[in-house]
C-alpha cells in the first residue's frame, strides 16, 4: 500500500465532485486517483506467494479457487470509468480462471521462477477488465508455487490470506468428497460499502474531522531527507529487508512490558515499540521534532466483516512532537498516546488523506500467521513490485512460526542515494541496539553516524513545555487565569501551572467549569482537565472548539500498562475528575479507564435507566477492549452500575473475574432505612466517625451539609407519618451539598441518575465481589451497605474497610 504524495495535483473540490458521483470507498477513491496518475505503474500491486509442498491435483485446486472468486462480490469487482468518474462493478461470473504453469520441465525451475516472478510482479494489473492475477505454478511432483496478485482497489493483506484460507479449505474438503459447491457463503463487499456510508454521515463523522482539523491545523515542517528536500520524477523504489536475529526479536518482545507502552493487546504494545523507533529513526533522517507518518488500520469491526474479501481498511496520520530533551521512555509515552488518539478516529484517515496533502512517509506492522498445507508447512512472501510514491517506508513483519521480526525499509530512488540508504540501515541498527539496553540517553546524544542537525529552533509548544511562570498572552488566558485565581484562591497562576499542583479538587473544579460556560459558551465535562489541566491547555481546548475528547463516556487516565485494563464507573454526580487520585494508588503498570456519564456536556440526554445507561457504557467499553477478561468498578452510584455492566457482559459470555464497589448506597435506594433497633445501634456507632470527618469540612460547607441532612431527615419522616406509601422524587438538592450553585443541566443529570437508581432491581450476580467501604458511614444510613447487598450477589461478599 502507498502513501497519498500523487494526491497533490488533485484539487480537493474535484476530488469531491468525483467522489459525489462515484460509488467508490474514500480509500478506494485515493487509490484510483493514484493509479491514474501513474497509468500502468504496479505500485498497487499487493503479491503474496505460497510454496506448497505437497502433491496437488490442479483441476480441484482450480475449481476450488473459481468457487470463491464466485461467492465474493469483491474478487468479481472491476472499476471502469463513464465520462471520467470511476464505478465499482460487480461482475455475474468470475473475470478470470486460475492460471496453471509447470516450470518443472525446465533446466534450473527454480531459476527460472524467480526470474519469472520479478517480471510477473512488476505487471500492470488492468482493473477494467480483472483486478487479479493469480497462478499456480508446478515446479516438481510435490512442489507448488502459488502466486497471488491483487490489486489493492480491491483487496488488503487480510483479504489476500482470507483467499488462501477459503481455497485450501474447498480443497482439503473436496479431497473427502468429489462434489465442491458452485458457491460459499462470504460476506458481501457491498455490506461494507454501507457501513462506510453509514459512518460518513453519522456525528462521529463530524466530530473526527473536528479532531483531524486540530491535529493538523499547525502544520507539519517541510521533511528533508539529510538535508534535502523530496525531488521526485519516477515511481521506482528500493525494498531492503533487515533481517532481525532470534535474540533481538526476543529482546524486542520483552520491551513490550516496559512502563510507558500501551499494552491493551499484545499487537499495540509492539506496535507502540515499533514506533518509537521508527519515530526516533525519522527525527534522525530530517532533524524535524513534529513528525508524522501514514498507517494502515484494518476496518473490520463485525465478525462478518472479518470474514469479507475486498479494501476493508483506512490509512490515517499518526503525529508526535519531539522536544530537545526526548529519551526512549518519554518518546515511547508520546506514541502510546498518539496510537490511542488516532485509534478513536482511524475511521475519518482516508478523508484526511483525500482532502489534503498529508505525508510522503508510511508505516506498516504485518502479523504473518504460521500457515500449513497437506499438514505441510507453507512459506508465504510478500513480494515488492518496485514501485511506490512514498518517499520513504518501513514496513515490519512477525512471523507466527518462529516469532522473527523482518524490518522493509523502502527508499525511493530519486529521493536516497545509495550511501544514504545504507546509512539509514546502519543508523537504525545503532538506535534499535541503544533502545534495547534501555539507554537513558537523549536521543540526540546517541552515537550515531553523522546525519544533519537538529538543532532545531524551539516552536511555541515547545517553549510552553518549560515550567517557569508564564504570565497570560491573550484575553481569553487572562479570563481563564482570573478564574483560576478565583476559584483556587491563588494569586499569580501562570498559564503553565496545574490545577492539581494548585490544590484543586473535584468539587474546585465543578466551579471552575461552570465560571469557564460563561467564559465560553460551551459545557466541558471535568474529565477534560486530565488532558488539559493548564491555562494553556485549556485555552487551546476552547480555541480550537473541539467538543470530541470531552464527550466520550470513557477517559483514559492511565491508558499504558502491562495489566488487564480497570474500568471504574461514575457516581450519581456523573463526574470521575477523583480518579486521577485513585489511579495514582495503583501499580504503575495498570492501565486505569474512567466512565463518565452521558449528558455532562449539556446536550445529550442524560440516562434514566439504569439497564441502558449500562448498556451504553459497554459499548464505550469494548471500543478499547473488544473481550474480556473485563476488571469492573465503580463508586457511589457507580458500584450499581458496575454491577449491571458485569451482569450484562456475563450474559453475553464474558468473563468479570472481579467486581469492585467503592462505597455504594443501600443497594435498593427506594427502601428507606428502617428507625428500628437495628439502625439506633448502627447510628450510635457511626456518630464518632462520621462526627470526625463532618468537622474537618468548612463553615460553608458544615452549613450546606447541616441543611440538606435536615430536608432529607424532614422528608423521611413525613413519608413515615403519612405511611400511604407514596415516595417523592429525590432532587440534586438532597444528596449533593451546594447542588443549588450547580447548573440547572447538572442537576438534571444527576435526577436523572436518582431516577435510575430508584427504579432499579438488582437481578441476580454469580461473581466475586469485593466492597471497599469507608468506617464513616452517612449520617441517616449508618448501616453497612454489604448486608443489604447479599440478597444481590451469589457468591461471598468480600468486604473491605478503609478508616
Amino acid at each position: 500500500m502507498q502513501a497519498t504524495a500523487t494526491l497533490d495535483v488533485v484539487t480537493a473540490n474535484s476530488q469531491n465532485d468525483i467522489y459525489t458521483h462515484a460509488n467508490l470507498t474514500k480509500l478506494q477513491m485515493i487509490y484510483w486517483v493514484g493509479q491514474s496518475l501513474r497509468p500502468k505503474s504496479p505500485l498497487f500491486n499487493v503479491v503474496v506467494t505460497f510454496r506448497l509442498n505437497v502433491p496437488i491435483d490442479t483441476e480441484r485446486f482450480t475449481r476450488a479457487f473459481a468457487t470463491v472468486v464466485r461467492s465474493s462480490d469483491g474478487l468479481r469487482t472491476v472499476i471502469r470509468e463513464d465520462d471520467g468518474v470511476p464505478h465499482r462493478i460487480v461482475l455475474a461470473d468470475p473475470p478470470k480462471p486460475l492460471l496453471l504453469l509447470d516450470f518443472s520441465q525446465e533446466d534450473d525451475p527454480e531459476a527460472h521462477l524467480q526470474d519469472w516472478l520479478v517480471a510477473r510482479s512488476q505487471r500492470f494489473i488492468d482493473f477494467t477488465d480483472c483486478a487479479y492475477d493469480v497462478v499456480l505454478i508446478k515446479l516438481g511432483d510435490a512442489s507448488y508455487y502459488w502466486f497471488t496478485n491483487q490489486h489493492h482497489l480491491i483487496t488488503d493483506a487480510a483479504s489476500v490470506f482470507l483467499v488462501y484460507d477459503r481455497v485450501t479449505e474447498l480443497y482439503a474438503d473436496s479431497q473427502l468428497d468429489a462434489q465442491l459447491p458452485d458457491r460459499i457463503e462470504m460476506p458481501p463487499f457491498e455490506a461494507y460499502v454501507d457501513f462506510e456510508k453509514g459512518y460518513r454521515e453519522s456525528p462521529r463523522y463530524e466530530k473526527s474531522a473536528v479532531f483531524w482539523r486540530k491535529q493538523l491545523a499547525d502544520g507539519l515542517d517541510p521533511v528533508r531527507f539529510y538535508g534535502r528536500s523530496p525531488q521526485k520524477k519516477s515511481h521506482n523504489m528500493q525494498r531492503i529487508p533487515f533481517v532481525l536475529d532470534a535474540v533481538r526479536s526476543q529482546q524486542l518482545k520483552e520491551a513490550m512490558q516496559r512502563p510507558g507502552i500501551f499494552k491493551l493487546t499484545s499487537d499495540l504494545a509492539m506496535l507502540n515499540v515499533l514506533l518509537t523507533l521508527y519515530f526516533a529513526q525519522l527525527h534522525y533522517m530530517t532533524g524535524n521534532r513534529r513528525l508524522a507518518t501514514m498507517m494502515p488500520f484494518h476496518n473490520r469491526p463485525t465478525e462478518p466483516m472479518k470474514r469479507t474479501l475486498g479494501l476493508l481498511m483506512e490509512i490515517a496520520p499518526l503525529l508526535v512532537e519531539l522536544n530537545e530533551e526526548e529519551t526512549f521512555a518519554t518518546l515511547t509515552k508520546k506514541v502510546a498516546k498518539s496510537l490511542q488518539r488516532t485509534l478513536i478516529h482511524y475511521q475519518y484517515g482516508s478523508a484526511v488523506a483525500m482532502e489534503s496533502k498529508v505525508l510522503d512517509l508510511m508505516f506498516n506492522f504485518h502479523h504473518r500467521p504460521n500457515l500449513e498445507f497437506g499438514n505441510e508447512p507453507v512459506q508465504q512472501d510478500l513480494i515488492h513490485p518496485g514501485a511506490g510514491s512514498d518517499s520513504f517506508g518501513l514496513h515490519v513483519h512477525e512471523f507466527e512460526a518462529d516469532g522473527a521480526l523482518t524490518f522493509f525499509f523502502d527508499f525511493h530512488e530519486d529521493v536516497f542515494t545509495e550511501a544514504e540508504r545504507e546509512q539509514t540501515i546502519t543508523a537504525f541498527e545503532q538506535i534499535l541496539d541503544a533502545y534495547l539496553q534501555d539507554s537513558p540517553l537523549l536521543l540526540v546524544d546517541l552515537d550515531l553516524p553523522t546525519a544533519v542537525s537538529i538543532n532545531q529552533p524551539q516552536n511555541d509548544t515547545l517553549q510552553e513545555e518549560k515550567h517557569t511562570f508564564v504570565a497570560p498572552r491573550n484575553e481569553l488566558e487572562q479570563k481563564l487565569t482570573d478564574v483560576w485565581q478565583d476559584v483556587l484562591g491563588v494569586t499569580a497562576v501562570g498559564i503553565h501551572d496545574d490545577f492539581f499542583d494548585l490544590g484543586g479538587n473535584s468539587w474546585l473544579a465543578v466551579r471552575l467549569f461552570s465560571e469557564l460556560q460563561t467564559i465560553s459558551g460551551r459545557n466541558l465535562p471535568l474529565a477534560t482537565l486530565f488532558q488539559a489541566p493548564t491555562v494553556a491547555a485549556l485555552a487551546k481546548v476552547i480555541r480550537q472548539e473541539d467538543g470530541d475528547q470531552a464527550w466520550m463516556s470513557l477517559v483514559p487516565i492511565r491508558a499504558s500498562g502491562s495489566k488487564p485494563p480497570f474500568f471504574c464507573i461514575h457516581g450519581v454526580t456523573g463526574d470521575i475528575l477523583w480518579l486521577k487520585d485513585l489511579a495514582s494508588l495503583m501499580d504503575d503498570e495498570q492501565p486505569f479507564y474512567g466512565v463518565q456519564a452521558r449528558g455532562l456536556d449539556g446536550e445529550a440526554e442524560p440516562f434514566n435507566q439504569l439497564d441502558e445507561m449500562a448498556a451504553y457504557y459497554i459499548q464505550q467499553i469494548r471500543a478499547v477492549q473488544p473481550t474480556g477478561p473485563y476488571y469492573l468498578g465503580g463508586y457511589c452510584m457507580g458500584g450499581d452500575i458496575a454491577y449491571e455492566v458485569a451482569r450484562q457482559l456475563k450474559d453475553q459470555g464474558e468473563e468479570v473475574p472481579i467486581l469492585t464497589v467503592i462505597d455504594p448506597p443501600p443497594a435498593n435506594l427506594s427502601e428507606r432505612a428502617p428507625l428500628n433497633g437495628r439502625f439506633l445501634i448502627d447510628f450510635v456507632k457511626n456518630s464518632p466517625f462520621w462526627l470526625r470527618e463532618f468537622m474537618r469540612l468548612g463553615g460553608g460547607e458544615i452549613s450546606s451539609r447541616v441543611r440538606r441532612k435536615g430536608r432529607v431527615a424532614l422528608s423521611a419522616l413525613w413519608q413515615k407519618i403519612r405511611a400511604d406509601g407514596h415516595e417523592n422524587g429525590i432532587s440534586a438538592t438532597d444528596v449533593i451539598d451546594q447542588a443549588d450553585d450547580l447548573p440547572e443541566y447538572r442537576q438534571k443529570l444527576i435526577e436523572s441518575h436518582l431516577e435510575a437508581l430508584l427504579n432499579y432491581n438488582h437481578a441476580g450476580y454469580d461473581g466475586e465481589v469485593i466492597v471497599y467501604e469507608a468506617r464513616s458511614r452517612p449520617l441517616l444510613n449508618p448501616g453497612n451497605s454489604v448486608n443489604e447487598w447479599i440478597a444481590y450477589v451469589d457468591r461471598p461478599i468480600t468486604l473491605r474497610t478503609i478508616p
